[in-house]
């Protein structure tokens, strides 16, 4: 059987070049929409990032009034504990400076008298007292130094000056003296001491 081809050669081409047109058109509208779907993807992903950092900023801002009560409850007690420790050292010297009397006196020998007690430094075990006065003889003072030296509140005495001399009312020779010695805390004024905020 004889076929004869009615169709013109260029027809053929024609049809084969708009079908490669279609095809391309095609494969361009699916790459289109494809990039609209993650054009799209990446706008929501931008709002949920944005709708998240406006629920951080709200919640910064209600956050804001509880920091600056946390900042003036820090000041306030900052304000406390420097008013406690004025009161903490205010109620270990009220009870320091009688204890502290009544022992020295205590040790004070007849004939003697005291002109001057005061505190020159203040250490961990305890604080360096330092006193003048007068006595009747060398020896009064000899036999004070050893009362002091035997005293279990008393460390480090020592005789800084002894001297004779003559009282022009009376033509009599006493014998003045300084002394100092480094008297120690009772075990709760200790730790009183150490338990203070340094300054």
């Amino acid at each position: 059987m004889l076929e004869i081809n009615l169709i013109p050669q260029k027809l053929k081409k024609q049809k084969q070049v708009q079908i490669v047109l279609l095809g391309g058109v095609a494969a361009g509208v699916l790459m289109v929409m494809c990039l609209i779907a993650v054009v799209a993807w990446q706008y929501q992903k931008i709002a949920e990032k944005e709708s998240e950092i406006k629920r951080i900023d709200a919640e910064s801002a209600s956050l804001k009034d509880k920091i600056e009560e946390v900042k003036q409850f820090r000041a306030k007690e900052d304000v406390f504990s420097r008013k406690k420790a004025i009161i903490d050292k205010l109620m270990k010297d009220q009870a320091f400076w009688p204890e502290l009397l009544d022992r020295v006196g205590s040790m004070i020998l007849p004939d003697m008298w005291l002109t001057e007690m005061s505190q020159s430094k203040e250490k961990d075990e305890g604080v360096i007292i330092h006193l003048t006065g007068n006595a009747m003889s060398k020896v009064l003072v000899a036999d004070f130094l050893k009362g002091l030296e035997e005293s279990p509140y008393v460390m480090e005495p020592k005789a800084i000056k002894i001297a004779d001399f003559t009282d022009t009312g009376s033509s009599s020779t006493f014998a003045s003296f300084e002394i100092s010695f480094l008297y120690k805390r009772s075990k709760s004024q200790a730790a009183q001491v150490l338990a203070a905020p340094a300054k």
